[in-house]
């Protein structure tokens, strides 16, 4: 009787068989993209992914179901991935980052006319327009210590033409840079590697003197 069902339907068995593979060898792979992808901060991560680089396979463990530019579409066009922290950010405890701070620590990794730093800039000024803290902190340090630390005189440049305040104190008690504002961290950098931090200290500088 079994067999005689299974001849009497074998068309829509087989479709049914069909999408079940489908669906269990695609599964893994559009769990990963919602647990990583649902809120600003994983969809941050994968806008700023290298679109060469990032696989779409069910196969390949590192696959996510969107690319890049969808991330970075989501982020500038809906509000939803800023009201929730997801699976995987709230492992990794990357929703105690603020936005700002968050995609500062990527600004550096690409070539300065790559997608990925045009994008990551983008979404600089999208954060700041949207009101996210421009100097919030994080592990004791507000965006502009960040950039000072990382040398990185294209995020201080954007920092300070949105807004953000070079004179805030360093939080980090113990440290010998405790208290320092951006300034006199940077003072501080440059006379343990010159060589490195001169541009930086030279672009505060520039800041602080009066405009003719």
């Amino acid at each position: 009787m079994l067999i005689k069902y299974f001849l009497g339907h074998k068309k829509a068995l087989t479709l049914c068989g069909g999408c079940l593979v489908i669906a269990l060898t695609l599964y893994p792979m559009f769990y990963r993209t919602w647990a990583f992808g649902s809120d600003a901060w994983g969809l941050t991560v994968i806008a700023l992914l290298d679109p060469e680089e990032v696989p779409w396979s069910p196969s390949d463990f590192n696959s996510l179901a969107i690319r890049p530019a969808v991330a970075y579409w989501l982020l500038t066009n809906f509000d939803w991935p800023y009201e929730r922290c997801g699976k995987a950010m709230t492992a990794m405890g990357g929703c105690s980052q603020p936005l700002v701070n968050f995609v500062g620590t990527s600004l550096d990794r690409h070539d300065a006319d790559s997608i990925m730093t045009r994008r990551g800039y983008a979404l600089l000024r999208h954060f700041a327009a949207r009101g996210e803290p421009l100097n919030g902190y994080h592990n004791g340090l507000a965006p502009v210590h960040e950039a000072v630390l990382y040398a990185d005189v294209g995020y201080l440049r954007a920092l300070l033409e949105l807004g953000a305040d070079p004179s805030l104190p360093i939080d980090s008690p113990g440290k010998d840079y405790h208290g320092f504002n951006a300034f006199e961290f940077a003072v501080f950098l440059e006379s343990r590697n010159s060589e490195f931090y001169q541009t930086i200290r030279a672009e505060l500088e520039a800041e602080r003197r009066p405009q003719r």
